[in-house]
């Protein structure tokens, strides 16, 4: 039964090229929406304090995400050359997951929740602890040339996984429950896909070898460090909201719960970028390590010329519909907050820039170089999200969103330049 499924699923074509554009485009489109339907979904069931705390709750894990994650994937798929094998890939992940875990309890804990808040930051944690888990999965299909399966993986768990929390907070009305069963349907999804799948690719086998943990976890920390601040940086404004407006009355908790609405574009053209950048990033990678330095940069401007035109769409349209199809789909009017949308919308567009520029960076092994960045702008962050928030209110929030993620796209861009004509001297000497 289990050879039959991994046969359906693999297929028998040769050229995936096509399947791994839109099966990429259709698990980020479901990955994205996931945010929506679940905030929306426990608004409707529990109230606007309710979906505000799961969202909030939901961003936490995103974050710690990045424990489980641990950066690996992009150094992964990058790693033409084999310098590790997937079991020490597969190895050192379940290390890191584990420590995620730990931190889902430790972290609101020291923030001192209690109550639903603490359960809901412990549980959606385990829940984004599903995504590390698949991931490193879904890295050596990517690297194998199958992205296709890879976001088949994502949207089978996310369908699962949205799909029993509905029904059970339907049927229930109680949020930390329903919770509990979306995070065993989300392992029931990794189980059933990822796992089932692996062998036809390589051997998920332990492997606790000392010192080639120790050098894998060398050639990612600074990655992994870099990824923490990143997201600090997306997440700020959404925090210093939540500090601000948490609990003061029944007008703040609306305003809350408006910012979690207006700040959901900011992910679209990310993942609108990402379902061209993803399946060429092992091309992207080839071309550096072959010495094809003309064919990287090309690449790479393309790229970001994606972005440019995606970005523009999405403020043309966010102009025209956004306020109203957001309305609906979160069911809140948010009539008056145009203004503070195109910003965002901007910001995301910064935003998608820096992470094509972070990748380049990546390919070219410039781990430090990210990790500086990333904490210049964690500084900037720090100095201006709250006090933005306390001074302005939402437009102040949106406002230093978009000046830090334009920030550190011209720190990356420069950066980017400064290391890639450093490469072409370092080649030209060779010769």
């Amino acid at each position: 039964m289990a050879e039959r499924w991994r046969q359906l699923v693999l297929g028998t074509k040769t050229d995936h090229t096509r399947d791994n554009f839109l099966w990429n485009m259709i698990g980020s489109a479901l990955y994205a929406l996931a945010t929506i339907v679940l905030v929306r979904i426990t608004r409707g069931a529990a109230g606007t304090g309710a979906g505000a705390d799961f969202n909030i709750a939901l961003k936490t894990g995103q974050i710690l995400l990045t424990i489980g994650y641990f950066e690996i994937r992009p150094f992964q798929v990058t790693d033409v050359a084999g310098e590790y094998s997937f079991q020490e890939y597969y190895s050192f992940r379940f290390l890191t997951c584990g420590a995620m875990a730990a931190s889902g309890v430790l972290f609101p804990w020291l923030k001192g929740e209690s109550g639903v808040r603490f359960a809901l930051f412990a549980l959606l944690c385990l829940y984004k602890l599903m995504d590390g888990a698949a991931d490193v999965y879904e890295g050596e299909f990517q690297k194998q040339g199958r992205m296709d399966l890879a976001g088949k993986s994502v949207a089978f768990r996310t369908l699962l996984s949205v799909g029993v929390y509905g029904a059970v907070v339907a049927a229930t009305g109680n949020v930390v429950l329903s919770v509990c069963v979306m995070v065993l349907a989300a392992a029931l999804g990794v189980l059933l896909f990822d796992a089932a799948l692996i062998g036809a690719f390589a051997r998920p086998k332990l492997c606790f070898d000392r010192e080639r943990i120790r050098r894998l976890m060398g050639s990612t920390v600074l990655l992994f460090v870099g990824s923490i601040l990143c997201l600090y940086i997306f997440n700020a404004s959404a925090y210093a909201v939540d500090a601000v407006y948490q609990g003061a009355d029944a007008a703040s908790e609306d305003i809350r719960y408006i910012y979690a609405c207006l700040f959901m574009p900011t992910s679209v053209i990310y993942l609108a970028c990402g379902f061209v950048f993803k399946p060429i990033l092992t091309t992207l990678a080839g071309y550096f390590a072959e010495g094809k330095r003309r064919e990287f940069a090309r690449l790479a401007v393309r790229l970001l010329g994606v972005a440019v035109l995606i970005t523009a769409a999405c403020l043309a349209g966010g102009a025209l519909l956004g306020i109203p199809v957001l309305s609906v789909v979160y069911g809140y009017d948010l009539s008056g907050y145009l203004r503070e949308l195109e910003i965002l919308i901007l910001g995301g567009g910064f935003n998608a820039a820096s992470l094509i520029l972070y990748y380049a960076l990546t390919v070219m092994r410039r781990q430090r170089v990210i990790l500086s960045l990333y904490g210049t702008v964690t500084a900037a962050t720090l100095a201006v999200s709250t006090a933005a928030v306390r001074r302005w209110g939402l437009i102040g929030a949106a406002g230093s969103y978009c000046g830090l993620m334009a920030l550190q796209t011209a720190l990356f861009a420069g950066a980017a330049v400064w290391c890639y004509r450093r490469a072409e001297e370092r080649k030209k000497k060779r010769q």
